[in-house]
């Protein structure tokens, strides 16, 4: 009996030695060259993108915001009827100011209506010297393709938020890569203020 009692408890010691020594062994793992091809294997968004539905529609990388991943914003200068401004700027303005009671020229029907004039005038953004871009407050030079830097000085949460895809509008679908209506697409920069309206309600006149 206790030849019996004494083999079982070998082999009982045995089987607990084998599955500590189990226990203590490295546990099987993917190498880490194939976890770093995995990361950085192309196509990282299964395939998916918005290409086909963004077309054609001309755009600029937007710069300035290096914490945000890369993302566009339609450029401005194809939809502007009568760019370069050059074309007809050709003259210091003074001189091409028109005689009292003379008809009117270009941008006659604009009204600035943005911010008080002691604070804005046409010249906060547009610069007599050179008007194929806008200015900064610090009289740097800005595309208008990226008028959004122009807006971002006084409107920086706004600006945060479109960055971020918090604000605005984007064109295409949420698949890579990512394209925005920049501001003056939505807000007449001379009058951004909406107007107040009724929300729409399918099948109903207002």
């Amino acid at each position: 009996m206790r030849a019996v009692l004494l083999i079982a408890g070998l082999a009982a010691f045995g089987a607990a030695a084998l599955l500590l020594a189990g226990c203590q062994q490295d546990p099987v793992s993917p190498p880490v060259l194939k976890i770093t091809e995995h990361a950085e294997a192309a196509n990282p968004n299964a395939g998916l993108s918005s290409e086909r539905f963004i077309g054609d529609a001309p755009r600029v990388e937007v710069t300035g915001y290096p914490d945000r991943p890369r993302f566009y914003a339609l450029a401005r200068t194809p939809a502007i009827e009568k760019f370069p401004c050059t074309r007809c700027h050709t003259m210091p303005l003074e001189k091409m100011r028109t005689a009292a009671g003379a008809p009117r020229r270009a941008h006659w029907d604009v009204t600035l209506e943005h911010a008080p004039a002691a604070v804005m005038t046409c010249a906060t953004c547009h610069s007599p010297e050179a008007p194929n871009s806008l200015r900064t407050l610090q009289q740097q030079p800005v595309d208008f393709d990226h008028s959004y830097q122009v807006c971002a000085q006084c409107h920086n949460r706004q600006a945060s938020d479109w960055s971020a895809g918090a604000h605005g509008k984007r064109v295409g679908g949420w698949a890579p890569p990512r394209v925005v209506y920049p501001c003056a697409q939505c807000h007449n920069p001379h009058h951004p203020r909406w107007e107040t309206r009724w929300p729409a309600v399918g099948g109903r006149q207002q």
